[in-house]
């Protein structure tokens, strides 16, 4: 009989090692640090979205926030700060990325107009070569078809010879 044979008439399953069986994970929930907004930042935030820290009201008026009829839940007005305060950096951050780009460009213009500059000064220093290669070409041929030149006046001279 096999195994499995067996086992169904036993009425056993399959053996299992107790490291093998899932088990919830135990998780401990996570703190985040408090958002830190750079000082210069803040400096150039408008007043509506800089973190302010209030002290406590004496007597226990309630500031115009508190006061007015729509109030967010603690929660959700700490959610929106957050939020106000993750988009003023991903701009600023966006913002010193725009110079920088800006500035790279700039450089990269002066660095090909330089280049682009000294090819052109190579550029005539060639054609000025070829073309006076070319007229030297010239003279030459018609030299040979005058007769003239130091191979004719070799020729001439044994001639006389």
């Amino acid at each position: 009989r096999t195994t499995a044979a067996l086992r169904r008439e036993l009425g056993e399953g399959a053996p299992r090692l107790g490291d093998s069986l899932y088990r919830d994970i135990e998780r401990a929930p996570r703190t985040f640090n408090p958002l830190k907004v750079p000082k210069a930042l803040q400096a150039a935030l408008p007043f509506k979205t800089k973190p302010k820290l209030e002290a406590a009201r004496k007597g226990g008026k309630k500031s115009l926030e508190q006061r007015r009829a729509v109030v967010l839940e603690p929660g959700e007005r700490r959610a929106a700060t957050l939020l106000q305060q993750l988009n003023a950096i991903r701009n600023d951050k966006a913002a010193k990325r725009r110079d920088q780009q800006a500035r790279r460009g700039v450089e990269k213009a002066k660095k090909a107009a330089k280049e682009e500059a000294w090819r052109g000064q190579l550029n005539k220093e060639r054609r000025k070569d070829r073309y006076r290669e070319q007229g030297q070409a010239e003279k030459r041929k018609a030299m040979a078809a005058e007769g003239g030149g130091r191979m004719a006046k070799k020729a001439r001279k044994k001639e006389r010879d």
